[in-house]
């Protein structure tokens, strides 16, 4: 299994570890017409004592063809916001990578990374909603 935190090579911040409450799962996206970008992604986190990614999509040969370095974007996507969250890094946790939609032309790495971002948004979102 890939070492996410060591491999993203971003700085986490000190201080006090987040904890994940409950599992959530969304669904992280960048769509923009403008720049030709398109991917989509549903992935669940669950509370968990390390940083895993567990990789469940069906469409891995078919994304091996687009030369986009599948799951890793999303995952640095997900970390660039999760390490950064207001009330402290959320990085003890689970992530299981369950679905994702794409285009043979419009999917790029910046894409995926994009939605992995968007992700990250919207778990910090559900946490806080749920306090």
């Amino acid at each position: 299994m890939k070492d996410y935190l060591a491999l993203w090579g971003g700085e986490i911040p000190t201080g006090p570890i987040q904890v994940l409450p409950t599992q959530v799962t969304v669904v992280g996206e960048q769509i923009s017409a403008s720049k030709s970008e398109f991917a989509k992604v549903r992935l669940t986190v669950r509370p968990s004592n390390t940083f895993d990614v567990f990789d469940a999509v069906n469409e891995r040969d078919e994304l091996e063809k687009l030369d986009v370095a599948w799951p890793d974007p999303v995952v640095f996507g997900l970390l660039d916001v999760l390490t950064n969250a207001k009330q402290g890094p959320l990085i003890s946790l689970s992530v299981i990578l369950e679905d994702i939609w794409y285009h043979e032309v419009d999917t790029s790495k910046n894409a995926l990374r994009s939605a992995g971002r968007d992700a990250g948004y919207k778990i910090i979102e559900a946490i806080r909603f749920s306090d």
